[in-house]
């Protein structure tokens, strides 16, 4: 715990204090060039690729394959401009999205899906069809008869069934899965489509979330932020797998049905790029836990840095050389690479590793067809928008030993050979088969063949995996005595898989028995016991509850999360009270799983042990529940929380509910009754679960060491307070005013505040410029007032760092070590100044000299980008030519220039100032 000295007086600092200063590096606005309001060209319904010899050395000069691969230019612009997904289909075609919007673009009927073929497998497309077109295409996967294009905020099946290459049906399967192009481009949206081995369409949802997605069977499903979600490919059983992670573009599927994403960064605030097992039932922490609250969720497989991942696939193809085979790709727009990655099991987890296999410019998306290509999009020559016709293309990469010879139909292959191919160890091959296999119907024969390779323990675990799907898909909960019969198997892959199957639809649980799930918890693979902790929640097995206790209480953080949830999901605060007196991993695992439970009863159960128990570590445990359970999410009713949002958790809107006033109660009592290291542990506790304000503690810890009279009435104001309101306010003031320890302590208060309101600014501006005060303590304030809204408290705000202005010629930008400075040019920098632009050009005219210069700082500061929007250089430039030749103003400009370092892009205009100033 960090100590700070408050004018002599020692008093505990919240971390969240800390964290308020580790806001260090505004992101600078994302300036995107302006959108071209003209349309790109029309495309005739199908034609020819022409050839272009010269455009494929252009590309293949800019990309980098290992020693022993090929690559060619498959097709390029118009064909396969701004190609933001490609697939494969058993046919031998390939599907290309093509989106000349983008990210930031809104242009209405641009997108479009093609389809193109190689006829003379020489790694060229040659001719193409305009299969369908709609908005924003993100994703498509087709089984051979329906191509499936999530075009957000819908999904749609479209079919093409005259053999012409063009969808002339189509069936929407879910809508409102993110939002269209009237709420903003495509970007953070909802984004790629694969087709799992267990007959799921797997979505990566965005960070837009859904407020109100509808399967085809009038299911649905809401949820703020990222997750994966999943549907049948009739659009029936829409729901969600995995919730918490940031802007996922696209998820790669094992043969298993392991579910894999590599994640997007959040731009300096400590979420990069992860690559992530996304397991059923999983939480991954965005935005809320993965910050302070780092073993609550469920952990990522590795953390990259900088980056931005898009298209991913995990590989099976015994063609590919060793060591790229049965692997997982994945690939970063940011880096511009393909990366390979080795994964090794480690408990319920994967040791992985990382290696570049393809260096190209900005990937989008990458797959594998039947014949052993790779086919990768690039949106090479992109920006944010639609800005010319001649971005993006798409290559073919094989293996150069490889012969070229096609995969056989699998519509003319005969049902032995589709069953046979199941067995293959190329996992294309296997679900051509499938897919192929399913739209015969069941006949005996079949249904037989499919349980005899299930109970064959000679096969590999890929071809009864596939057996077991396939046979499920087949005929349903018929098939559940061969899958009970699997979940006995020797290999863990196949015991994992038949229970995946035998709880997948909760519309064929009937008679599959809950125990077989409740002796699998125990079984020592953890993808098995991941399997048995999903089966007893899709069950509803609530009279196994208490199987799952050991489970919480886990060593290992992610099957302790993921059984912590099922105990919430199961209702089980029962079976959960039973183990409070267990050992104490296992009682914290199960208060964890109580502090999900926002039910009366948890709240019975936690009042009346919190009563009968004096042992401080117990009670301390119990408060902390308590804390977490007094706010809860309030139900989302759409806002969208921007690509930055708050992320110091546990809740991103902390919301009373029934019964937060009884939590209360004991909150206070507790708080009244603690003492010493109990107090401040109890109190920093509070505020991290937003039980308290964020800078509570060192008020809290001061009026508790002077004894002071208004103590009590702080402790009954704060208490249930995420932020601080009036009430907190009039006592701080009385506070602040009895000397130099509760006048640092008030300030730290307010620095705990993500933003100050126009009440609370008159406190914080006689502390900001309180020079007694410790400078950490005033960034930390400086920085709290950097996000005021409205114009009484940014109007108190400019005053307050009109008066902090930095010395010019100083330290460069982002090299100080002075927190006022630094909050200062925080404050200069931050994008919201982007909406104040007309406040500082009014107040660079006719402010005072010191409020002039920090008005031109800002507006030096707001076009000193090349790529400022024009709209804001228009507005900006005038203002400051215009000061050049105004005596008043003139030196306000030039030291706004020299603070900002920006003498660079002046130097004709300050000699011209200089040569004129009297000597």
């Amino acid at each position: 715990m960090t100590t700070i000295q408050l004018n002599g007086t020692p008093s505990r600092v919240l971390a969240t204090v800390a964290l308020v200063l580790s806001f260090a590096g505004v992101d600078a606005l994302a300036q995107a060039p302006t959108p071209r309001t003209t349309r790109p060209p029309a495309l005739p319904k199908s034609g020819t690729v022409p050839a272009e010899p010269a455009a494929e050395e252009r590309v293949r000069a800019s990309i980098k394959a290992p020693p022993g691969f090929t690559t060619t230019l498959f097709a390029g612009p118009p064909v396969a401009m701004y190609p933001t997904c490609v697939n494969e289909s058993p046919d031998g075609a390939v599907f290309v999205c093509v989106d000349p919007n983008l990210s930031l673009s809104t242009l209405k009927g641009v997108g479009r899906v093609m389809r193109l073929v190689d006829t003379d497998g020489d790694g060229h497309a040659d001719t193409y069809t305009v299969f369908a077109e709609m908005d924003s295409p993100r994703g498509v996967v087709s089984d051979g008869r329906n191509v499936y294009v999530m075009h957000p905020p819908t999904l749609t099946a479209y079919r093409d069934t005259n053999g012409d290459g063009i969808a002339d049906e189509h069936t929407d399967l879910i809508t409102g899965l993110g939002f269209d192009l009237d709420f903003r481009g495509a970007d953070h949206t909802t984004n790629n489509v694969e087709l799992g081995p267990d007959g799921w369409l797997y979505i990566a949802v965005g960070d837009y979330g859904f407020i109100k997605a509808t399967g085809a069977d009038g299911k649905q499903i809401q949820h703020r932020g990222g997750a994966v979600v999943r549907i049948r490919p009739d659009g029936t059983n829409l729901e969600i797998v995995t919730v918490g992670t940031r802007n996922i573009y696209d998820v790669a599927l094992d043969p298993f049905a392991h579910v894999f994403a590599r994640d997007n960064t959040n731009d300096g605030d400590g979420w990069d790029t992860r690559l992530h097992y996304l397991a059923p039932g999983a939480n991954m922490g965005y935005p809320s836990l993965y910050q302070n609250f780092r073993t609550e969720h469920f952990p990522s497989l590795a953390d990259y840095g900088a980056g931005a991942g898009v298209g991913s696939l995990w590989l099976q193809d015994p063609a590919w050389p060793a060591g790229y085979n049965n692997t997982l790709f994945t690939g970063d727009w940011t880096m511009q690479k393909l990366y390979r990655h080795a994964l090794t099991p480690k408990g319920t987890l994967y040791g992985i590793q990382q290696d570049e296999f393809l260096s190209l410019p900005r990937p989008s998306d990458v797959t594998l067809d039947g014949s052993s290509n790779l086919y990768v999009s690039s949106l090479a020559g992109g920006t944010f928008t639609y800005n010319s016709d001649t971005v993006g293309y798409v290559v073919q990469v094989r293996p150069a030993g490889v012969s070229p010879q096609r995969e056989a139909p699998v519509s003319k292959a005969t049902t032995a050979a589709l069953l046979a191919a199941l067995g293959s160890g190329n996992a294309v091959h296997r679900m051509h088969a499938q897919q192929e296999l399913l739209r015969r119907g069941a006949p005996v024969a079949t249904v037989r063949a499919l349980r005899q390779t299930i109970a064959d323990a000679t096969r590999s675990a890929e071809a009864r995996a596939e057996a077991i799907f396939t046979l499920k898909q087949m005929v349903g909960a018929g098939a559940n005595d061969a899958l009970v019969q699997a979940s006995r198997a020797t290999d863990p892959r196949v015991r994992e898989t038949a229970l995946h199957a035998l709880a997948d639809r909760t519309d064929q649980l009937k008679g599959v028995p809950a125990e077989l799930f409740v002796k699998a918890l125990a079984d020592t693979d953890g993808q098995v016991q991941i399997q048995a902790i999903r089966g007893i929640v899709r069950l509803d097995a609530r009279n196994a509850a208490g199987a799952l206790v050991p489970l919480a209480g886990s060593g290992d953080q992610a099957l302790a999360h993921l059984a912590q949830n099922a105990l919430a999901s199961l209702h089980a605060s029962d079976a959960a009270a039973k183990a409070l007196d267990a050992p104490p991993a296992i009682r914290d695992g199960v208060l964890r799983a109580m502090a999900l439970m926002h039910e009366p009863a948890t709240v019975t159960l936690l009042v009346d042990r919190l009563a009968r128990t004096t042992d401080v570590a117990a009670r301390a445990a119990l408060l902390h529940t308590l804390s977490r359970l007094y706010n809860r999410e309030p139900e989302w009713r759409g806002g969208w929380w921007t690509t930055r949002p708050a992320h110091l958790g546990p809740y991103f809107d902390p919301t009373p509910w029934e019964e937060s006033p009884r939590i209360r109660i004991a909150l206070v009592s507790a708080l009244l009754a603690a003492k010493g290291e109990e107090f401040a542990n109890l109190v920093t506790d509070m505020a991290f679960n937003q039980a308290l304000p964020r800078g509570a503690a060192p008020l809290l810890a001061a009026v508790t060491v002077s004894a002071d009279p208004l103590r009590a009435s702080l402790i009954d104001a704060m208490v249930g307070g995420t932020k601080v309101d009036d009430t907190m306010l009039a006592i701080a003031a009385r506070l602040d005013a009895k000397g130099a320890p509760l006048h640092g302590a008030v300030a730290l208060l307010l620095a705990g505040e993500g933003t100050l309101g126009a009440s609370a600014m008159p406190l914080a501006r006689t502390a900001a410029l309180d020079v007694q005060l410790d400078p950490t303590i005033r960034g930390a304030l400086l920085t709290s007032m950097n996000q005021v809204s409205g114009p009484e408290a940014l109007e108190t705000a400019a005053d307050v760092f009109a008066r902090l202005i930095p010395v010019a010629g100083g330290a460069a930008p982002g090299a100080t070590a002075d927190p006022v400075e630094t909050a200062w040019r925080r404050f200069v920098g931050d994008r919201r100044r982007m909406g104040d632009l007309d406040y500082f050009i009014t107040m660079a005219r006719s402010g005072q000299p010191a409020s002039r210069t920090l008005a031109f700082a800002v507006l030096a500061q707001s076009i000193r980008a090349p790529r400022t929007p024009p709209a804001v250089r228009e507005k900006v430039a005038p203002v400051i030519d215009a000061a050049w030749s105004d005596p008043a103003s003139a030196p306000n400009l030039v030291q706004a220039i020299g603070v900002m370092r920006l003498e660079s892009q002046y130097t004709e205009k300050l000699a011209a100032y200089n040569q004129d100033r009297p000597k």
